[in-house]
């Protein structure tokens, strides 16, 4: 991505939308890390398993899962800490993230 590029333009106005508003979006981390379809959907596919077993999962284990779902992530455990945040404000997999296990920075 070169730094006037379309896609970056348009990230740099999404996030700073974001910060303004207080938004908190999985859909835009996965953005500002380039995550590809089959990261997202392999990276769902874990945490909609443990969703549906009501399993609680640590930092270091989630930034495993992280980890195998998109090898070549720099910045891991900022990047997980983001991920944390934004499920929980979206609601989105609680049984695994919402019970203090995770600890997202806010």
């Amino acid at each position: 991505m070169t730094i006037f590029s379309r896609e970056t333009l348009l990230l740099n106005v999404l996030n700073e939308l974001a910060e303004k508003t207080n938004l908190k979006s999985s859909d835009l981390v996965f953005l500002n890390y380039d995550f590809s379809n089959q990261e997202i959907t392999d990276l769902m596919a874990v945490l909609s398993e443990k969703q549906l077993k009501k399993t609680p999962i640590t930092d270091q284990e989630f930034e495993k899962i992280v980890a195998v779902a998109k090898p070549d992530l720099q910045g891991i455990h900022s990047v997980c800490q983001q991920l944390v945040t934004t499920f929980i404000a979206e609601e989105r997999f609680l049984a695994v993230f919402d019970d203090g296990t995770c600890h997202p920075s806010n």
